[in-house]
Protein backbone atom coordinates (compact mmCIF):
# COMPACT_ATOMS: atom_id res chain seq x y z
CA UNK A 1 0.00 0.00 0.00
CA UNK A 2 1.09 3.57 -0.54
CA UNK A 3 0.05 6.69 1.30
CA UNK A 4 -2.01 9.32 -0.60
CA UNK A 5 -2.13 12.64 1.23
CA UNK A 6 -5.34 14.67 1.35
CA UNK A 7 -6.40 18.21 2.21
CA UNK A 8 -9.54 18.56 4.34
CA UNK A 9 -12.27 20.92 3.07
CA UNK A 10 -15.34 22.11 5.02
CA UNK A 11 -18.42 23.73 3.44
CA UNK A 12 -21.46 24.41 5.64
CA UNK A 13 -20.59 21.42 7.79
CA UNK A 14 -20.06 19.11 4.82
CA UNK A 15 -16.57 17.57 4.95
CA UNK A 16 -14.61 16.38 1.93
CA UNK A 17 -10.96 15.83 1.04
CA UNK A 18 -8.94 16.69 -2.06
CA UNK A 19 -5.99 14.78 -3.46
CA UNK A 20 -4.46 13.45 -6.68
CA UNK A 21 -3.86 10.02 -8.20
CA UNK A 22 -2.95 8.36 -11.46
CA UNK A 23 -6.39 7.67 -13.04
CA UNK A 24 -5.06 4.40 -14.48
CA UNK A 25 -4.78 3.22 -10.87
CA UNK A 26 -7.86 4.96 -9.53
CA UNK A 27 -10.15 3.37 -12.12
CA UNK A 28 -9.15 -0.07 -10.83
CA UNK A 29 -10.91 0.56 -7.51
CA UNK A 30 -13.92 2.40 -8.96
CA UNK A 31 -17.35 0.78 -9.09
CA UNK A 32 -17.74 -1.31 -12.21
CA UNK A 33 -20.46 0.26 -14.37
CA UNK A 34 -21.96 -1.12 -17.56
CA UNK A 35 -22.31 1.25 -20.49
CA UNK A 36 -25.76 2.92 -20.74
CA UNK A 37 -26.84 1.39 -17.41
CA UNK A 38 -29.19 3.52 -15.29
CA UNK A 39 -27.52 4.56 -12.00
CA UNK A 40 -28.88 5.69 -8.63
CA UNK A 41 -27.11 9.04 -8.44
CA UNK A 42 -25.41 9.54 -11.80
CA UNK A 43 -26.24 9.75 -15.49
CA UNK A 44 -25.76 6.60 -17.63
CA UNK A 45 -22.23 5.99 -18.88
CA UNK A 46 -21.92 6.87 -22.58
CA UNK A 47 -19.35 4.73 -24.39
CA UNK A 48 -18.95 7.21 -27.24
CA UNK A 49 -18.14 10.00 -24.78
CA UNK A 50 -15.61 7.77 -22.99
CA UNK A 51 -13.93 6.98 -26.31
CA UNK A 52 -13.83 10.67 -27.28
CA UNK A 53 -12.06 11.60 -24.03
CA UNK A 54 -9.66 8.69 -24.39
CA UNK A 55 -8.77 9.75 -27.94
CA UNK A 56 -8.30 13.34 -26.77
CA UNK A 57 -5.90 12.26 -24.01
CA UNK A 58 -4.10 9.55 -25.96
CA UNK A 59 -3.80 11.07 -29.42
CA UNK A 60 -3.96 14.82 -28.84
CA UNK A 61 -1.96 15.15 -25.61
CA UNK A 62 -5.14 16.44 -24.00
CA UNK A 63 -5.25 17.59 -20.39
CA UNK A 64 -8.15 17.18 -17.92
CA UNK A 65 -7.89 19.98 -15.35
CA UNK A 66 -11.29 19.47 -13.68
CA UNK A 67 -11.32 17.28 -10.59
CA UNK A 68 -13.28 14.08 -10.15
CA UNK A 69 -15.86 13.83 -7.37
CA UNK A 70 -15.63 10.49 -5.54
CA UNK A 71 -17.15 8.70 -2.57
CA UNK A 72 -15.96 5.84 -0.40
CA UNK A 73 -18.52 3.03 -0.20
CA UNK A 74 -17.39 1.29 2.98
CA UNK A 75 -14.43 1.22 5.35
CA UNK A 76 -11.97 -0.08 2.76
CA UNK A 77 -10.48 3.38 2.49
CA UNK A 78 -10.20 4.80 5.98
CA UNK A 79 -9.34 8.48 6.08
CA UNK A 80 -6.65 8.94 8.71
CA UNK A 81 -4.64 11.83 10.11
CA UNK A 82 -0.87 11.72 10.43
CA UNK A 83 -0.01 12.53 14.07
CA UNK A 84 3.30 14.15 13.10
CA UNK A 85 2.31 16.26 10.08
CA UNK A 86 -1.43 16.58 10.81
CA UNK A 87 -2.04 15.77 7.13
CA UNK A 88 -4.92 13.50 6.21
CA UNK A 89 -4.31 10.44 4.07
CA UNK A 90 -5.61 7.13 2.79
CA UNK A 91 -3.67 3.93 2.16
CA UNK A 92 -3.99 3.06 -1.52
CA UNK A 93 -3.19 -0.21 -3.35
CA UNK A 94 0.19 -0.44 -5.05
CA UNK A 95 0.33 -4.00 -6.45
CA UNK A 96 -2.00 -6.30 -8.38
CA UNK A 97 -3.08 -8.36 -5.37
CA UNK A 98 -4.00 -5.25 -3.40
CA UNK A 99 -5.98 -3.85 -6.33
CA UNK A 100 -8.01 -7.06 -6.46
CA UNK A 101 -8.89 -6.64 -2.78
CA UNK A 102 -10.04 -3.04 -3.33
CA UNK A 103 -12.20 -3.53 -6.42
CA UNK A 104 -15.55 -1.64 -6.43
CA UNK A 105 -14.78 0.37 -3.31
CA UNK A 106 -15.04 3.90 -4.79
CA UNK A 107 -18.13 5.48 -6.36
CA UNK A 108 -17.72 8.17 -9.02
CA UNK A 109 -20.27 10.91 -8.31
CA UNK A 110 -19.07 13.26 -11.04
CA UNK A 111 -16.49 12.87 -13.80
CA UNK A 112 -17.18 9.22 -14.59
CA UNK A 113 -16.57 9.63 -18.34
CA UNK A 114 -13.15 11.11 -17.64
CA UNK A 115 -12.18 8.37 -15.20
CA UNK A 116 -13.50 5.39 -17.18
CA UNK A 117 -11.64 6.61 -20.26
CA UNK A 118 -8.56 5.26 -18.45
CA UNK A 119 -9.82 1.69 -18.42
CA UNK A 120 -7.34 -0.64 -20.13
CA UNK A 121 -9.66 -1.17 -23.10
CA UNK A 122 -9.59 2.55 -23.90
CA UNK A 123 -6.37 3.99 -22.48
CA UNK A 124 -3.25 3.81 -24.66
CA UNK A 125 -0.93 5.96 -22.55
CA UNK A 126 2.44 4.40 -22.01
CA UNK A 127 3.16 3.17 -18.50
CA UNK A 128 6.06 5.60 -18.31
CA UNK A 129 3.86 8.58 -19.22
CA UNK A 130 3.03 10.54 -16.04
CA UNK A 131 -0.64 11.49 -15.81
CA UNK A 132 -2.55 12.51 -12.69
CA UNK A 133 -6.08 13.69 -11.94
CA UNK A 134 -7.23 15.72 -8.99
CA UNK A 135 -10.16 14.40 -6.99
CA UNK A 136 -12.58 15.46 -4.28
CA UNK A 137 -13.39 12.60 -1.90
CA UNK A 138 -16.47 12.26 0.32
CA UNK A 139 -16.51 9.64 3.07
CA UNK A 140 -19.45 7.23 2.80
CA UNK A 141 -22.18 9.75 1.80
CA UNK A 142 -25.78 8.53 1.81
CA UNK A 143 -27.68 8.10 -1.45
CA UNK A 144 -29.49 11.39 -0.82
CA UNK A 145 -26.16 13.15 -0.22
CA UNK A 146 -24.68 11.65 -3.39
CA UNK A 147 -27.60 12.89 -5.44
CA UNK A 148 -27.34 16.34 -3.90
CA UNK A 149 -23.61 16.45 -4.69
CA UNK A 150 -24.27 15.38 -8.29
CA UNK A 151 -26.82 18.19 -8.69
CA UNK A 152 -24.36 20.69 -7.20
CA UNK A 153 -21.65 19.57 -9.61
CA UNK A 154 -23.87 19.95 -12.66
CA UNK A 155 -26.90 22.18 -12.13
CA UNK A 156 -24.97 25.26 -11.06
CA UNK A 157 -22.46 25.03 -13.89
CA UNK A 158 -23.13 27.22 -16.94
CA UNK A 159 -21.97 25.52 -20.11
CA UNK A 160 -19.26 27.43 -21.94
CA UNK A 161 -20.25 28.45 -25.46
CA UNK A 162 -18.99 26.01 -28.08
CA UNK A 163 -18.30 29.06 -30.22
CA UNK A 164 -15.85 30.45 -27.65
CA UNK A 165 -14.22 27.05 -27.24
CA UNK A 166 -13.74 26.87 -31.02
CA UNK A 167 -12.07 30.30 -30.94
CA UNK A 168 -9.67 29.11 -28.24
CA UNK A 169 -8.90 25.92 -30.19
CA UNK A 170 -8.12 28.00 -33.27
CA UNK A 171 -5.72 30.16 -31.27
CA UNK A 172 -4.03 27.04 -29.90
CA UNK A 173 -3.95 25.28 -33.29
CA UNK A 174 -6.03 22.40 -31.93
CA UNK A 175 -8.37 21.97 -34.91
CA UNK A 176 -8.44 19.83 -38.04
CA UNK A 177 -7.34 21.20 -41.41
CA UNK A 178 -10.97 21.31 -42.54
CA UNK A 179 -12.05 23.27 -39.46
CA UNK A 180 -9.14 25.68 -39.96
CA UNK A 181 -10.12 26.24 -43.59
CA UNK A 182 -13.77 26.90 -42.76
CA UNK A 183 -12.83 29.18 -39.87
CA UNK A 184 -10.55 31.24 -42.10
CA UNK A 185 -13.36 31.76 -44.61
CA UNK A 186 -15.83 32.69 -41.87
CA UNK A 187 -13.34 35.11 -40.33
CA UNK A 188 -12.96 36.89 -43.69
CA UNK A 189 -16.74 36.94 -44.15
CA UNK A 190 -17.04 38.63 -40.74
CA UNK A 191 -14.90 41.46 -42.10
CA UNK A 192 -16.80 41.90 -45.38
CA UNK A 193 -20.26 43.15 -46.29
CA UNK A 194 -22.96 41.84 -45.85
CA UNK A 195 -21.99 39.72 -42.80
CA UNK A 196 -19.67 42.31 -41.21
CA UNK A 197 -21.02 42.99 -37.73
CA UNK A 198 -23.27 39.92 -37.84
CA UNK A 199 -20.92 36.99 -37.05
CA UNK A 200 -19.93 36.24 -33.46
CA UNK A 201 -16.33 35.06 -33.75
CA UNK A 202 -15.71 34.38 -30.04
CA UNK A 203 -17.97 35.73 -27.28
CA UNK A 204 -19.01 39.17 -28.57
CA UNK A 205 -22.49 40.42 -27.74
CA UNK A 206 -24.15 40.91 -31.13
CA UNK A 207 -27.93 41.15 -31.14
CA UNK A 208 -29.38 38.54 -33.52
CA UNK A 209 -25.80 37.60 -34.46
CA UNK A 210 -24.85 34.17 -35.76
CA UNK A 211 -22.06 32.13 -34.21
CA UNK A 212 -18.96 31.36 -36.25
CA UNK A 213 -19.08 27.69 -35.28
CA UNK A 214 -22.65 27.37 -36.58
CA UNK A 215 -21.77 29.16 -39.82
CA UNK A 216 -18.90 26.70 -40.26
CA UNK A 217 -21.28 23.78 -39.72
CA UNK A 218 -23.73 25.19 -42.27
CA UNK A 219 -20.95 25.65 -44.83
CA UNK A 220 -19.84 22.07 -44.25
CA UNK A 221 -23.39 20.77 -44.66
CA UNK A 222 -23.78 22.81 -47.85
CA UNK A 223 -20.48 21.34 -49.12
CA UNK A 224 -19.08 24.77 -49.93
CA UNK A 225 -15.60 23.20 -50.13
CA UNK A 226 -16.85 21.05 -53.01
CA UNK A 227 -17.60 24.01 -55.29
CA UNK A 228 -15.50 23.82 -58.45
CA UNK A 229 -14.55 26.06 -61.34
CA UNK A 230 -13.03 24.47 -64.45
CA UNK A 231 -12.73 21.28 -62.42
CA UNK A 232 -10.63 22.92 -59.68
CA UNK A 233 -11.59 23.71 -56.06
CA UNK A 234 -12.22 27.37 -55.34
CA UNK A 235 -9.57 29.34 -53.51
CA UNK A 236 -10.40 30.91 -50.16
CA UNK A 237 -10.67 34.35 -51.78
CA UNK A 238 -13.05 32.99 -54.41
CA UNK A 239 -15.26 31.38 -51.77
CA UNK A 240 -15.48 34.66 -49.87
CA UNK A 241 -16.29 36.58 -53.05
CA UNK A 242 -18.99 34.12 -54.12
CA UNK A 243 -20.64 33.98 -50.69
CA UNK A 244 -20.64 37.77 -50.33
CA UNK A 245 -22.11 38.24 -53.82
CA UNK A 246 -24.70 35.57 -53.14
CA UNK A 247 -25.80 36.94 -49.75
CA UNK A 248 -25.92 40.52 -51.05
CA UNK A 249 -28.34 39.19 -53.67
CA UNK A 250 -30.53 37.73 -50.93
CA UNK A 251 -30.53 41.07 -49.06
CA UNK A 252 -31.75 42.95 -52.13
CA UNK A 253 -34.16 40.23 -53.19
CA UNK A 254 -35.89 39.87 -49.80
CA UNK A 255 -35.42 43.49 -48.62
CA UNK A 256 -33.43 43.01 -45.42
CA UNK A 257 -29.93 43.62 -44.01
CA UNK A 258 -28.11 40.90 -42.08
CA UNK A 259 -26.41 43.27 -39.65
CA UNK A 260 -29.00 46.00 -39.16
CA UNK A 261 -32.51 44.69 -39.83
CA UNK A 262 -34.74 44.01 -36.85
CA UNK A 263 -36.06 40.51 -36.27
CA UNK A 264 -39.64 41.72 -36.67
CA UNK A 265 -38.82 43.06 -40.14
CA UNK A 266 -36.54 40.31 -41.46
CA UNK A 267 -37.83 37.25 -39.65
CA UNK A 268 -35.55 34.19 -39.73
CA UNK A 269 -33.47 35.68 -42.56
CA UNK A 270 -31.10 37.23 -40.02
CA UNK A 271 -31.04 34.19 -37.74
CA UNK A 272 -28.88 31.10 -38.19
CA UNK A 273 -31.77 29.08 -39.63
CA UNK A 274 -32.21 31.58 -42.45
CA UNK A 275 -28.51 31.87 -43.22
CA UNK A 276 -28.13 28.09 -43.23
CA UNK A 277 -31.05 27.78 -45.65
CA UNK A 278 -29.44 30.30 -48.01
CA UNK A 279 -26.08 28.53 -47.89
CA UNK A 280 -27.73 25.18 -48.65
CA UNK A 281 -29.08 26.65 -51.90
CA UNK A 282 -25.78 28.21 -52.97
CA UNK A 283 -24.20 25.12 -54.61
CA UNK A 284 -27.27 24.55 -56.78
CA UNK A 285 -27.33 28.16 -57.99
CA UNK A 286 -23.56 28.00 -58.60
CA UNK A 287 -24.03 24.88 -60.71
CA UNK A 288 -26.77 26.63 -62.67
CA UNK A 289 -24.32 29.44 -63.48
CA UNK A 290 -21.87 26.83 -64.74
CA UNK A 291 -24.42 24.98 -66.84
CA UNK A 292 -25.84 28.14 -68.44
CA UNK A 293 -22.41 29.77 -68.83
CA UNK A 294 -23.58 32.78 -66.84
CA UNK A 295 -21.40 35.16 -64.81
CA UNK A 296 -22.17 34.77 -61.09
CA UNK A 297 -23.46 38.28 -60.39
CA UNK A 298 -26.07 39.67 -58.04
CA UNK A 299 -28.47 40.05 -60.96
CA UNK A 300 -27.99 36.40 -61.94
CA UNK A 301 -28.66 35.20 -58.39
CA UNK A 302 -31.68 37.50 -57.97
CA UNK A 303 -33.06 36.11 -61.21
CA UNK A 304 -32.79 32.58 -59.86
CA UNK A 305 -34.38 33.60 -56.57
CA UNK A 306 -37.24 35.33 -58.39
CA UNK A 307 -37.97 32.11 -60.30
CA UNK A 308 -37.95 30.23 -57.01
CA UNK A 309 -40.32 32.70 -55.35
CA UNK A 310 -42.69 32.54 -58.33
CA UNK A 311 -42.72 28.75 -58.19
CA UNK A 312 -43.44 28.87 -54.43
CA UNK A 313 -46.10 31.54 -54.87
CA UNK A 314 -44.61 34.01 -52.41
CA UNK A 315 -43.77 37.71 -52.69
CA UNK A 316 -40.03 38.34 -52.66
CA UNK A 317 -40.05 40.88 -49.79
CA UNK A 318 -42.14 38.46 -47.70
CA UNK A 319 -40.04 35.39 -48.46
CA UNK A 320 -38.93 34.99 -44.82
CA UNK A 321 -41.81 36.72 -43.05
CA UNK A 322 -45.01 35.27 -44.52
CA UNK A 323 -46.72 32.82 -42.19
CA UNK A 324 -46.34 29.75 -44.37
CA UNK A 325 -42.58 30.31 -44.76
CA UNK A 326 -41.84 31.14 -41.13
CA UNK A 327 -42.92 27.58 -40.38
CA UNK A 328 -40.05 26.32 -42.56
CA UNK A 329 -37.45 27.69 -40.14
CA UNK A 330 -38.80 26.45 -36.84
CA UNK A 331 -36.23 23.65 -36.44
CA UNK A 332 -33.25 22.06 -38.14
CA UNK A 333 -35.08 19.18 -39.83
CA UNK A 334 -37.84 21.35 -41.26
CA UNK A 335 -35.30 23.86 -42.60
CA UNK A 336 -33.25 21.09 -44.20
CA UNK A 337 -36.39 19.67 -45.84
CA UNK A 338 -37.41 23.10 -47.14
CA UNK A 339 -33.93 23.66 -48.58
CA UNK A 340 -34.05 20.25 -50.27
CA UNK A 341 -37.44 21.12 -51.78
CA UNK A 342 -36.12 24.43 -53.10
CA UNK A 343 -32.96 22.80 -54.44
CA UNK A 344 -35.09 20.37 -56.43
CA UNK A 345 -36.77 23.39 -58.05
CA UNK A 346 -33.45 25.06 -58.84
CA UNK A 347 -31.65 21.88 -59.84
CA UNK A 348 -28.86 22.41 -62.32
CA UNK A 349 -29.06 21.16 -65.88
CA UNK A 350 -25.34 20.31 -65.81
CA UNK A 351 -22.04 22.10 -65.57
CA UNK A 352 -19.70 23.02 -68.40
CA UNK A 353 -16.09 24.14 -68.64
CA UNK A 354 -16.82 27.76 -67.76
CA UNK A 355 -15.70 30.20 -65.08
CA UNK A 356 -18.71 32.01 -63.54
CA UNK A 357 -16.33 34.41 -61.77
CA UNK A 358 -15.69 36.12 -65.12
Amino acid sequence: MKRIYLQKISQHGEICYIGKLDPRELVKVATKVEMSEVQDAQRPLNKKRVQEISKYVNDENGILPNTLTLATKDNSFEIKQDSDTQFYYIDFPSDSNEFISFQNTIDVMDGQHRLYSFLDEFCKLGVDTPFELGFTLYDKPTLAQRRKIFISCNEKQEKVSGNLLMWFKIQLDMVSDEERDFYSVVQKLSEEYPLRGHIIMSAENIKNGVKAKEVMAAMKQAKINMLLVNGQPLTEEQKVKIICTYLCSWEKFASFKFATSKLKEAGPAIKMAGLKYMLLLLPTIWERALSTRSIFTEDFVKGMLSQLATHLGVERDRFFTCEEHRFNFRDRTVTDDFAAKCNSILVSLGAGNFNPLG
